[in-house]
């Protein structure tokens, strides 16, 4: 069976799109393509990797985006003191991901 998306179109439309795009985007109640993985750091050099569309992945630094959760945590952060973003752990990866969302 064919996977389909659902892309919401800044005019307030809805877009079906079938056909193997790759993972659909994890956050809540969102079935859009996935163009972006979260960079959030996990511990041991990992990050969250969770993929997410362009409307749910939010960039923090240049090329270093956070899922929704990890951003609120990410801004509890930053609200109590605490400095900049890490460098992206994943360049190059990370910046084809980029290059390619919403392709």
């Amino acid at each position: 069976m064919m996977p389909c998306y659902i892309e919401r179109m800044k005019n307030g439309d809805t877009m079906f799109i079938c056909g193997d795009l790759g993972a659909h985007c994890a956050a809540e109640h969102c079935a859009a393509v996935s163009g972006y993985l979260c960079d959030y750091p996990v511990g041991e050099g990992l990050t969250c990797d969770l993929p997410l569309c362009a409307s749910h992945a939010y960039e923090v630094a240049p090329n270093l985006h956070y899922c929704p959760a990890h951003l609120l945590m990410w801004n509890a952060f930053r609200e109590h003191g605490g400095e900049k973003p890490p460098t992206n752990p994943r360049g190059p990866a990370q910046r084809w991901a980029d290059a390619n969302a919403g392709s």
